[in-house]
């Protein structure tokens, strides 16, 4: 993510039209909600949050991959031509 920006929540509901167009003029990507002056919440654009689940899948399926090939049993794996063999049936 680009940017770090800040806004407050009163800020952010004055000003909500504003905000949600820098999110589409590409100005930001990511702004961090302040209540209290502590951060409570993340405001992320639609591409920044596409980009961010498309990781998170990717490493689920290498976690799903490693996992496989660490318990993976040699005595029972199919080879391609046994398989092909049966399918052809």
């Amino acid at each position: 993510m680009h940017n770090k920006n800040y806004i407050s929540a009163t800020t952010l509901s004055k000003k909500t039209s504003a905000t949600l167009d820098s999110f589409d003029k590409g100005d930001i990507d990511t702004m961090i909600i302040l209540k209290n002056n502590k951060p409570k919440a993340v405001l992320i654009s639609m591409e920044a949050y596409e980009t961010m689940q498309e990781e998170l899948e990717d490493l689920r399926l290498t976690a799903l991959a490693l996992a496989r090939i660490k318990s993976f049993d040699q005595e029972k794996a199919v080879t391609h031509e046994s398989m092909m063999k049966k399918l052809a049936r």
